[in-house]
């Protein structure tokens, strides 16, 4: 497998400019200022894709009249499935990692002595099993590419002198200088670390594409080059060019590319067998008091021997982070009545158990192992193993 990133350094190690200077020199004015401008001119542009996104204007612009998860971005990166808040601050799988110097300013904006930060860039391995994107519908596996910027122990967290956020563009077969967004949190839509702004402490950032055309777009599992400017002059100085390979897991260095998903709100929904309609789960993933679990409710709306309708439910706890329902208490009812008409409750039975998995957000697998009382005439039963697909999303929560 080729390597996730290859790194090509236009520079040495050793760069002689003024920018990397050993002496406590400031920029030259010129470059100071193009400095200034450049932040302006990005938080000009992002101003800009705010605006129209609110004011709804073109076909590719994010719009709402509520507010709220409504609509999914079109122009998400990774599944929001994949990552949420916070995001990791060490590297899994293949990364790379250099170091380089940012423009560096103190608490009154004064250029001061560039600071030489930590950067590591890898990727977060989704499942191997959906599409990737919206644009990305002809590979099966998604990631996130995550970039991390290290202050030296030190000096992180230091307010007095602090190194500024660097520009970042992309450029991608026949498209240049497509703008990047760096987000500290996932699953946003504008919010990003703009140019020229304070990074006060060691921060991980998930690349992202602005929700607006104009912005360029950047299919960050394909093969694309990253451009990281730390101060946008005419000579590109400092900066750092970095080719990264399209997304190829395998079971060496993405092994959570092929496990079993994580059990979360994302695989609530609705499953079948498309080869027998009528037949279903409806499933809830529900946090518990606590933070530490999470309650699976199913109901399986399945037929008895005769025919006839027959409803089962099954609810279970798992940790968080689980991946695996293993032996949930399986249970059905009966004294009950149509549209309530009946007393105050139905009559609990207890049915057998049921265990679930799921490889990626589109497919369900499952087995079951129980009866029905035998005083119920022609229940429901038997054991086996099942894999079940995925009917829909659930607004909000759209998974891969």
């Amino acid at each position: 497998m080729k390597a996730l990133i290859r790194v090509t350094l236009a520079l040495a190690a050793v760069v002689v400019c003024p920018f990397v200077s050993a002496e406590p020199a400031k920029l030259p004015p010129e470059a100071a200022a193009a400095h200034a401008t450049a932040g302006l001119a990005h938080r000009q542009k992002l101003a800009e894709v705010m605006k129209q996104s609110r004011a709804g204007a073109g076909v590719n612009a994010v719009t709402s009249t509520l507010s709220g998860p409504r609509i999914a971005n079109p122009y998400r990166a990774y599944p929001p499935s994949c990552l949420a808040d916070p995001l990791p601050t060490a590297p899994s799988g293949l990364s790379t990692t250099f170091t380089m110097p940012l423009y560096t300013r103190d608490s009154g904006g004064n250029p001061m002595t560039p600071e030489t930060v930590t950067v590591t860039i890898w990727r977060m391995a989704c499942s191997s099993s959906g599409s990737l994107t919206p644009y990305n519908t002809d590979r099966g596996a998604n990631a996130a590419l995550l970039m991390r910027i290290e202050r030296d122990s030190t000096v992180d967290g230091n307010t007095d002198v602090f190194p500024t956020f660097p520009f970042l563009t992309s450029n991608q077969a026949s498209t240049t200088g497509n703008l990047v967004r760096a987000a500290m949190e996932p699953n946003t839509v504008v919010s990003d670390g703009p140019f020229d702004a304070p990074v006060y402490v060691s921060t991980t950032y998930v690349l992202e594409n602005y929700p607006y055309s104009g912005s360029g777009l950047t299919l960050f599992n394909y093969d694309f080059t990253l451009l990281i400017d730390p101060v946008i002059d005419a000579n590109c100085t400092g900066c750092q060019s970095l080719d990264i390979n399209g997304y190829n897991p395998d079971q060496q260095n993405y092994p959570a590319a092929f496990q079993n998903l994580p059990i979360d709100g994302y695989m609530s929904s609705s499953y079948f067998d498309p080869a027998h309609s009528g037949e279903g789960f409806l499933i809830d993933v529900i946090d518990n008091p606590g933070g530490t679990t999470r309650t699976v409710f199913v109901a399986w709306y399945t037929y008895d021997p005769l025919g006839i309708p027959f409803w089962l439910v099954s609810q279970g706890s798992v940790q968080v982070g689980s991946n695996t329902v293993t032996g949930a208490p399986v249970y059905y009812f009966d004294n009950g009545g149509f549209a309530g008409d009946f007393g105050s409750t139905s009559t609990l039975h207890n049915w057998g158990t049921m265990s679930m998995s799921w490889a990626d957000c589109n497919k369900v697998t499952f087995s079951y192992n129980g009866a029905t009382d035998p005083t119920i005439v022609n229940g429901p039963s038997g054991s086996g193993t099942r894999d079940w697909v995925r009917i829909s999303d659930i607004n909000g929560l759209n998974c891969e």
